[in-house]
């Protein structure tokens, strides 16, 4: 066990954020103006034109055609990103998500902002077992060595996808395998204790789109994603210039609770997401979350 934490702090140090393709440079602060639509549209078209004769921004990504997924209508995907902020429909295969669920039991994982490591299984009710400290959230080490993971993440589809809808083939691609443990907290403590339960939208970058895939069965119950439709092309100035997260009753004074789309499904099912849309995860409370995160920027 010694051996494995000394791998796995190298590991963190060595590489933050599980990048496989990486931006000509390091990510600058004024990146957060990614969080207005203008800036994204110039992006795409300055990195457009910028790779138009330049292949080896594909050839860095060495894709692959051999899909851990089942076929979909790229075209109407890529439409409904741009029209709703939302595709639902992608579909991992039992194969792929048997081989990312034993990943995640059996490798170690770590909560933001706390030392220490844990295994999932040592979770119970929100609490790491024997010590009583409060873990809702556990991040999956070790998912850049699993040759499954790195082989969807390069899939030729999601790729297309990516490359249809940013303008440009992705120059940096992060991937994660995130635990949402469940908790019998009450909702306002959950809120102060863990951000992504506030409605929030993502600033990663100058552009950016986000695959994701439940690797648990997600209903109600167990953590579903929740977000507000169309909220990628239209917030008011007050959500841009302040904070990415947003307070509840500010969201339902510019938005209609008819906007709002809960999504579950069965382990293995995903869906492709502008994440600049405001959206929320619903902690679990009857049995922990798992999902797999993909984003290409």
């Amino acid at each position: 066990m010694n051996g494995t934490l000394i791998r796995l702090k190298q590991q963190k140090s060595k590489d933050k954020n599980n990048d496989f393709a990486k931006r000509i440079g390091d990510r600058k602060p004024w990146e957060a103006l990614g969080r207005f639509k203008t800036i994204r549209r110039g992006y795409s078209i300055y990195q457009g034109q910028l790779q138009r004769f330049k292949p080896q921004y594909q050839q860095k990504l060495n894709i692959t055609t051999a899909s851990e997924l089942c076929p979909i209508q790229l075209n109407q995907c890529v439409e409904n990103i741009r029209q709703t902020g939302v595709y639902l429909g992608l579909q991992l295969n039992t194969k792929a998500v048997q081989i990312i669920s034993s990943l995640a039991d059996s490798n170690l994982c770590t909560e933001p902002k706390h030392h220490g490591f844990f295994l999932a299984a040592e979770i119970k009710n929100g609490r790491l077992h024997g010590k009583g400290r409060l873990v809702l959230r556990g991040l999956v080490s070790n998912i850049d060595k699993c040759p499954t993971v790195d082989k969807i993440i390069r899939d030729a589809m999601l790729i297309e996808i990516a490359r249809k809808y940013l303008g440009y083939y992705p120059t940096l691609i992060t991937r994660h395998l995130t635990w949402s443990f469940a908790s019998d907290l009450d909702e306002a403590e959950i809120q102060k204790l863990y951000p992504p339960t506030n409605f929030h939208y993502d600033v990663a970058g100058l552009n950016f789109v986000t695959a994701s895939f439940f690797v648990t069965d997600v209903d109600e119950n167990t953590g579903p994603h929740i977000m507000i439709e169309k909220s990628h092309n239209r917030k008011p100035w007050q959500m841009l210039v302040r904070s990415n997260i947003q307070k509840e009753a500010d969201v339902w004074r510019y938005y209609n609770r008819s906007d709002q789309l809960t999504i579950k499904g069965n382990a293995g099912f995903g869906f492709f997401q502008d994440p600049s849309c405001l959206h929320k995860l619903k902690l679990p409370r009857n049995g922990n979350r798992l999902i797999l995160q993909i984003r290409y920027s």
